[in-house]
């Protein structure tokens, strides 16, 4: 039998640790909800991400920092599901200097861990071309809700 409970907030912080891929919620400028992937990290109780400086959800967050972020994993024979929906407010960073411990925490999330100037350092890396045209999201979660199906007995 399945059971629905609230995640504990260990189990919220962990799960949003530890999952890949969460969901951005924003709403367009003709009021249409737009939803996007993300490659996220979270620490000190805030959900980060980066993201070029132009575009659709970069206009959208410029007009509107009231966001909805969701993250969620399940099993594919349904036996556990967990979800964890974050209400909040984003805030867009373009400071280059204020951006490279956020970068520094995805960097050593999604690739091997490298310190922030040897991984740009790469001949490949244009590290002033890239910090101009790259933009930090945090997310100050305001409320968070969270559901766990687990198996029971």
């Amino acid at each position: 039998m399945m059971s629905v409970e609230e995640m504990t907030q260990k189990e919220i912080e962990q799960f949003l640790v530890c999952a890949r891929v969460g969901r951005l919620g924003v709403c367009l400028e003709d009021g249409k909800p737009y939803v996007v992937p993300v490659g996220f990290a979270y620490a000190d109780g805030k959900i980060f991400f980066h993201t070029c400086n132009k575009g659709l959800k970069m206009n959208a967050l410029r007009r509107n920092p009231n966001v909805c972020f969701e993250v969620d994993e399940a099993l594919s024979d349904a036996s556990m599901f967990k979800s964890v929906i974050v209400f909040g407010t984003a805030e867009i960073i373009s400071d280059g200097e204020r951006m490279i411990p956020y970068l520094q925490r995805l960097i050593d999330k999604y690739r091997v861990p490298e310190n922030f100037d040897k991984y740009m350092s790469k001949p490949e890396r244009n590290r002033e071309k890239e910090l101009g045209a790259v933009r930090i999201c945090t997310i100050t979660p305001n409320k968070i809700t969270s559901k766990k199906w687990v198996m029971k007995g």
